[in-house]
């Protein structure tokens, strides 16, 4: 599976030129598998007018990414803000599949409070669902979710070949970041690919891209420009032959490790 992650600048509260954009990187990087957008990538933290772009945006965007996944025969994930069923707000990944079908869904269980998520969001309360795709299992995660590692290592023991994980994270813990990221490849003898936000939005965050797809043995590729597109080829042979070989899962102690 060839999978892109597309690092792009957001315009906040523009659902519209966001989407343009996030085409744009993927009309420049064709014969992609599966393509992974950023955090809140129509969106930004707009927080005052999330309510409005849930209700009057949001369904649009989910006929357009549905489109853009069955006309590019590609799969398509990412999260936008969403609005439930009771009225309440969530920040949720999707995933569609080749054919523009809805793969699954995940809501960002652990909100980011220094961005008030907390007061404008519910949190998703269920772990990330599972897809096989072709072969490869892939589960969603999204941003501040990275700092806690007991969710990925749960989901890596359900067989979890690939996290796609969209982000909005900042240049003042860039250095956080990249350690966490590898960290959760590392440790969990998996694959992260990782979008990330890069640039400024209008409330004084500067977001510091560093996106990228990181395997156990380190990156595989990453963007080096401010707003691009990074694209690995993923072995999953490859990738269950080193589980075997050094089979880290199977040397976790009992009453150490886990209960």
């Amino acid at each position: 599976m060839r999978i892109a992650v597309v690092q792009m600048e957001v315009l906040d509260g523009n659902p519209e030129g966001n989407r343009r954009t996030l085409a744009d990187h993927m009309d420049r990087n064709t014969g992609c598998d599966l393509f992974l957008a950023p955090e809140l990538w129509t969106s930004g933290y707009v927080q005052q007018k999330w309510a409005k772009l849930a209700a009057e945006n949001t369904p649009a965007t989910l006929v357009w990414m549905a489109e853009q996944a069955r006309n590019r025969k590609a799969w398509l994930g990412g999260s936008i803000i969403a609005l439930n069923a009771d009225g309440t707000l969530a920040n949720r990944f999707l995933l569609f599949d080749r054919n523009g079908a809805l793969a699954c869904q995940y809501d960002k269980s652990h909100l980011f409070r220094p961005l008030q998520e907390d007061a404008f969001l519910r949190a998703g309360e269920v772990l990330p669902p599972i897809v096989e795709a072709e072969g490869v299992r892939l589960s969603p995660a999204i941003c501040y979710d990275l700092r806690f590692p007991e969710m990925f290592r749960r989901m890596v023991l359900q067989g979890v070949d690939v996290f796609l994980v969209s982000s909005e994270w900042p240049f003042p813990r860039q250095h956080a970041l990249r350690v966490l990221t590898e960290a959760r490849a590392i440790e969990n003898q998996a694959i992260v690919a990782l979008a990330n936000r890069v640039g400024p939005d209008g409330q004084g965050n500067d977001f510091c891209g560093g996106s990228g797809i990181f395997g156990p043995l380190g990156a595989l590729a990453e963007v080096k420009q401010a707003g691009g597109v990074a694209v690995a080829d993923i072995n999953v042979a490859e990738l269950h032959k080193l589980r075997t070989t050094f089979p880290v899962m199977s040397h976790r102690m009992k009453g150490i490790d886990y209960e």
